[in-house]
C-alpha cells in the first residue's frame, strides 16, 4: 500500500493490525513517480480514492501505475467525475467554480456540503481518462460510474430508500445494469477505469 501522506499510511496499518493472513507492506511514495517500486512488480494495481486527481499530476499518475504493473496486470484507477461536480456546484450556488471547472478541468471546493476542506483536484470525463490510459500502454478494458442515478437523489430521499430492502435491491439492480454505458459515466458520481497493461 502506498500514499503520499503518513497520517494515511498510519490509518491503513490501524485498520490493518490483526488481520493475519493479509501480507502488506506501507511505502510512502508520489503517486505521479512510484519511484520506490520497480518496473513491472505488481500483479494488480489499484488506486482508490481519487489520488490520480489530487495530485494534480494525472498523466504522470497513470503513467507510473502502468510502469510498475506488470505485463498482462489490471490497473484500476478510480475518481470524481467532471461533470457530476457542475450540478452540485451550481446548486451550492458556486455558479463561477462551476465555470472554471467546466474551463480548466481543476476543482477548488469541497465535494460534499458536510466537507468542509475546499483542495484542487483534477475530475475527468472517461474519455479524457482513457487517453492517458492509452498513452501510458494500458488497453482500456472497461468504464464504470458509480452512482450512475442516484448519486442524483436528495440524500433524505436516498436514505429512506436504502432502508427498505426491496428498494436497495431495485436501486442495486439498475445502477448495475447501466453503470457501464459510457452515455451515462461522466454523470455518475465516481468514474472507475480498468485498463490491462499490454
Amino acid at each position: 500500500m502506498a500514499d503520499i501522506s503518513s497520517g494515511m499510511l498510519d490509518e491503513a496499518r490501524r485498520k490493518f493490525e490483526g488481520l493475519e493472513t493479509v501480507d502488506v507492506s506501507f511505502v510512502r511514495s508520489d503517486i505521479s513517480k512510484l519511484k520506490e517500486f520497480a518496473t513491472g512488480t505488481f500483479d494488480f494495481v489499484y488506486s482508490q480514492y481519487d489520488a490520480v486527481s489530487l495530485c494534480l499530476r494525472p498523466r504522470a499518475a497513470v503513467k507510473a501505475l502502468a510502469r510498475v504493473a506488470k505485463d498482462g496486470a489490471y490497473v484500476i484507477a478510480s475518481m470524481d467525475t467532471k461533470f457530476a461536480r457542475v450540478p452540485r456546484l451550481i446548486e451550492r450556488w458556486k455558479l463561477s467554480q462551476a465555470v472554471e471547472l467546466l474551463k480548466t478541468s481543476i476543482a477548488v471546493d469541497a465535494w460534499d456540503e458536510w466537507e468542509d476542506q475546499e483542495y484542487p483536484s483534477r475530475p475527468f470525463t472517461w474519455e479524457e481518462l482513457a487517453e492517458y490510459f492509452e498513452e501510458a500502454g494500458l488497453q482500456v478494458v472497461e468504464v464504470i460510474g458509480a452512482e450512475v442515478f442516484t448519486s442524483y437523489i436528495r440524500k433524505s430521499v436516498l436514505d429512506r430508500l436504502k432502508a427498505d430492502p426491496k428498494a436497495r435491491r431495485i436501486l442495486i439492480k439498475i445502477e448495475l445494469e447501466h453503470c457501464t454505458n459510457r452515455s451515462l459515466v461522466n454523470m455518475a458520481g465516481h468514474l472507475q477505469m480498468v485498463g490491462l497493461r499490454t
